[in-house]
């Protein structure tokens, strides 16, 4: 099912079986449950595409990845100043961090070029 529409199911059946209209997060931000919903799939769908991408890396031998991401966003949070594109990490250092946020564009590319133990955050030129 594609995402959009799990997260539509998703917030109809919160909204009507709980009458949940708005999730409070923990600083206080309300956020309707219809947009909560499309974030939380998204996000789940983000983190299968990688996982799966990352999991047949391993399988075909490969223990590096480059990053695919927004110019700015970080690698452990959208606002880290570890900025994440472009870089050369681990597949287990990957597989650690997916995603970094909701709705995050994350990807990772396989490098077989790359061999033996590559920088945390090694930028790519």
């Amino acid at each position: 099912m594609a995402a959009k529409l799990a997260a539509k199911n998703l917030a109809d059946r919160l909204a009507t079986k709980y009458k949940l209209t708005y999730v409070v997060y923990r600083n206080g931000a309300r956020v309707p449950v219809r947009a909560w919903a499309e974030a939380t799939r998204l996000a789940k769908s983000a983190v299968a595409y990688n996982a799966g991408t990352l999991n047949r890396t391993r399988q075909a031998g490969v223990t590096t990845v480059e990053v695919f991401d927004g110019a700015d966003c970080g690698w452990t949070a959208h606002q880290h100043p570890e900025k994440a594109n472009h870089t050369v990490r681990t597949v287990d250092d990957a597989a650690d961090w997916p995603i970094s946020h909701p709705r995050c564009r994350r990807a990772y590319g396989p490098r077989p070029d790359l061999t033996g133990s590559t920088s945390a955050a090694s930028g790519m030129t």
